[in-house]
């Protein structure tokens, strides 16, 4: 499907110039695979005397000049055509062509090949028009230039290849990767929810056995007014007296200890699948956003689909957001009460080896304020999964107007 000109002789009466299969030219050199071109020909010829075809047979030079000339102008044909149907190809790598886009396409295309038309003809005018002057009996030479152009219709190809396309099957996987996140997220926030009740009640108890045993040393030591009385001796005493308190205080410690390792061990995997949520929002993100979001908008492409899905894009990003802000909020609020362990695991280790200084680590922090924090917490974990929902709404309810 390559132009032809030369001595092409075809029939008595007429000569070409111009023969191309141009549909197949621009298919080779764009390579479209979301537009589905018509058939495009060209073809230019020069209708003649028989008596004067052989003239212009056997004269080379002029044979020459003519097609390298007429050639020009046909690939200019082809170059404009060819970045016409790119462009619209392009576009419809975003998604399918819409019947207005088609319309104006082969519009266009017919534009282009209507104003090569005329000036392949002129040139061809201009070449036979100056051979004829050159030759004596020059009124003898009847010549006519025509051109013929077939122009079919250009229409979409839908394909699942289409980035518009793609990006929704892409994102659908992603949306649905997040959604089980989410639904893990607030597993681990009820289960940090229900730790730190626990841990609240724990610390009550264990508040209160340590304040008794401090209370008992107190009455227990006021007869003994010198500190030197207040030797090892009567905290052996006094420790024989207040076994039961003193395992009271060492049983609540260690259960106290343990529902903080568990809460550390939940706010960690709570943190691990905040980053695996923030890491496929970052996909989506390009997924979607980037690729079908700009390159939609570039095409003032109008749908409240698209919308409703950035939205709910948007709250996810809000809620994990928030979800962080919220777990910092709380790991902070867990101090006091891992003071509060440190310090009575201190006052337990001394009394234990009779050190008389050891009531100075009681320090009682009262309640612990944590249910609040541990709520919000469990709030942010339900508000993801809502958005996770919305995500895969939206991305159904896009997929379906696409398709």
């Amino acid at each position: 499907m390559c132009s032809k000109a030369g001595a092409f002789r075809v029939g008595k009466e007429k000569l070409t110039i111009i023969k191309a299969d141009v549909k197949n030219e621009v298919a080779k050199a764009v390579k479209p695979k979301f537009v589905e071109l018509g058939k495009m020909t060209f073809v230019a010829s020069c209708e003649v005397d028989s008596s004067v075809a052989k003239e212009l047979d056997t004269d080379a030079r002029f044979v020459a000049k003519l097609y390298d000339d007429a050639t020009k102008e046909y690939k200019k044909l082809l170059g404009e055509v060819s970045l016409r149907v790119q462009a619209a190809d392009n576009l419809g790598s975003v998604m399918p062509l819409t019947d207005k886009e088609c319309k104006e396409l082969n519009a266009d295309i017919k534009k282009i090949f209507d104003k090569y038309q005329k000036s392949i003809e002129g040139v061809a005018n201009s070449h036979f028009n100056k051979w004829k002057q050159a030759n004596k009996d020059r009124k003898k030479y009847r010549l006519k230039v025509v051109s013929t152009i077939v122009i079919g219709s250009a229409c979409a190809i839908g394909s699942t290849a289409s980035l518009a396309a793609g990006a929704v099957t892409g994102g659908v996987s992603i949306a649905a990767s997040i959604y089980g996140i989410a639904q893990s997220i607030v597993s681990v926030a009820r289960a940090i929810q229900k730790v730190t009740s626990d841990l609240e009640k724990v610390h009550k108890n264990l508040e209160k056995a340590t304040k008794e045993l401090v209370a008992a040393y107190t009455k227990q030591s006021k007869a003994k007014v010198k500190a030197k009385e207040i030797g090892k001796e009567f905290l052996a005493d006094f420790l024989m007296i207040e076994t039961s308190g003193f395992n009271r205080v060492d049983k609540h410690l260690e259960t106290y200890k343990a529902k903080l390792k568990n809460l550390d061990l939940e706010v960690a995997k709570l943190g691990k699948e905040l980053n695996k949520v923030l890491d496929q929002q970052s996909k989506l993100d390009k997924e979607i956003d980037k690729k079908l979001g700009k390159m939609v908008k570039d095409r003032k492409y109008k749908s409240k689909k698209i919308d409703g899905l950035f939205s709910a894009m948007e709250q996810a990003r809000k809620a994990t957001a928030q979800l962080i802000k919220d777990i910092e909020a709380y790991d902070v609020k867990l101090k006091p009460a891992e003071k509060f362990r440190d310090n009575t695991q201190k006052a337990v280790d001394a009394l234990r080896h009779k050190d008389p200084t050891w009531a100075k680590w009681a320090i009682w922090i009262g309640s612990l304020g944590l249910t609040a924090g541990v709520g919000t917490i469990a709030t942010g974990g339900q508000n993801l999964v809502s958005a996770a929902e919305g995500i895969e709404k939206g991305l159904s309810a896009l997929a379906s107007e696409l398709g």
